[in-house]
């Protein structure tokens, strides 16, 4: 089945593998990369794309628990589903939490002539 793994690396933006975009029923793994601890997954609003939807809870000291798979809901509508990244135990300069921002984006047409080109 098609699908897509979102790489969570430190001090990297996110990485969508191949890219962000998914249909209904594709796969989708959330992966730390290189992130000792725990690493929390949440869709803005509560509103995910995602079966089961979510919080994911991560945890890069084990293979095991260091990515999650899921699928894209069978009843998902087309669209941008925003989540945000939260890794507790880095702090950054000032006591703020290290966050990242991604987003999955849903579509039901055919991928486009530019949405082919940056999959190769």
């Amino acid at each position: 089945m098609p699908g897509i793994t979102i790489e969570i690396r430190s001090n990297e933006d996110i990485r969508y593998v191949p890219d962000p975009f998914v249909k209904q029923g594709d796969t989708v793994t959330f992966q730390v990369v290189d992130i000792p601890g725990e690493v929390d997954v949440s869709f803005d609003d509560g509103n995910s794309c995602l079966t089961p939807p979510g919080p994911y809870q991560l945890n890069g000291n084990s293979l095991a628990t260091s990515s999650t798979q899921n699928s894209v809901s069978f009843t998902a509508h087309r669209g941008l589903y925003p989540f945000t990244v939260s890794i507790p135990g880095s702090l950054r300069k000032g006591g703020e939490l290290e966050t990242k921002k991604g987003g999955i984006d849903v579509t039901t047409d055919p991928p486009t002539e530019t949405e082919e080109k940056k999959r190769k």
